[in-house]
């Protein structure tokens, strides 16, 4: 009888240590979640990840200053140079963030998945703008319907692009105003390149002239103004048209001027001096009378 009840005891304590098993084994899961986590993020990993991070914005930022120093003092390369600088910064964060990520935290790749999931859907939810304007911004760099120290206009807004980032894209305009058009914008609207990644492009001077004028004669002046230019490109041909005009209710001959500068950073250097030249020499032969109206032609 003391035997079967000893047997009794002895399976209810192992019942007991069995049901007792999983909490301990949760316990030991816990810990060793626990320890991977402070493994994966340790202050060592943590430091050198800012510090490769820290380290790839000083050098893309040293990188495109000496780059574009460069491309300022050679002219004949300066587009070239300038264009680089884009897939180079592109090319150097997407290094850093794998060294990171790859070479420094080194998680498994359950974890890479899960994180990168929730992170994906977190980050969609909450920025859906600056998401649009990052696809825009891959798009214009591998389709390249314009590239940098292109002469752009789109939205109202005329101007040399200066850099093209991710989220958006920098213009310099006539009047030295620094323009921030975002990436989405300039992939859905409509954009026009004046010179579409060569150093030349073409400029357009327009002059009202009163329809007595004799026209012929007009547009040998004009032509010997524009051939005898600083900044005009004689390689590409000068093409002189006249068309008759309205106004103010009267009839007005509008004299267009259309010549290549040599460079797009001279293009209203190459309008101003044109117009001066045919003006000053009208005004010698006395052929137009004080009341000419000017107008500046869009290249």
């Amino acid at each position: 009888m003391e035997s079967l009840v000893a047997q009794d005891s002895l399976a209810t304590v192992q019942d007991s240590v069995a049901i007792a098993q999983p909490d301990s084994t949760i316990g030991q899961t816990v810990d060793t979640k626990v320890s991977q986590f402070k493994d994966f993020f340790s202050f060592t990993k943590i430091f050198m990840s800012l510090v490769v991070l820290f380290g790839t914005y000083f050098f893309t930022r040293v990188l495109s200053f000496l780059l574009g120093a460069l491309a300022e003092k050679r002219s004949s390369y300066r587009l070239i140079l300038k264009r680089v600088v884009p897939f180079l910064n592109v090319l150097i964060w997407s290094t850093a963030i794998f060294i990171v990520i790859a070479g420094i935290i080194s998680p498994p790749i359950e974890t890479i998945l899960t994180v990168g999931a929730s992170v994906g859907i977190a980050v969609g939810f909450a920025a859906q703008d600056i998401l649009k304007n990052i696809f825009g911004g891959f798009i214009i760099i591998m389709d390249r319907p314009f590239q940098v120290g292109d002469k752009i206009e789109v939205d109202g807004y005329y101007g040399e692009v200066t850099e093209i980032g991710l989220r958006s894209t920098r213009i310099v305009t006539p009047d030295d105003s620094l323009v921030s058009l975002p990436n989405a914008d300039l992939v859905s609207n409509a954009v026009s390149n004046t010179n579409s990644g060569a150093l030349d492009c073409q400029v357009v001077s327009s002059i009202f002239l009163p329809a007595t004028v004799n026209v012929e004669k007009v547009k040998e002046i004009a032509r010997r103004a524009a051939v005898s230019s600083r900044y005009v490109y004689l390689k590409k041909p000068i093409v002189i048209v006249s068309e008759n005009k309205v106004f103010e209710q009267n009839y007005v001959i509008q004299l267009k001027v259309k010549a290549y500068v040599l460079d797009i950073r001279y293009e209203f250097l190459l309008k101003s001096e044109i117009t001066e030249l045919i003006l000053k020499e009208l005004n010698t032969l006395e052929m137009v009378p004080e009341s000419v109206q000017v107008k500046r032609g869009v290249s």
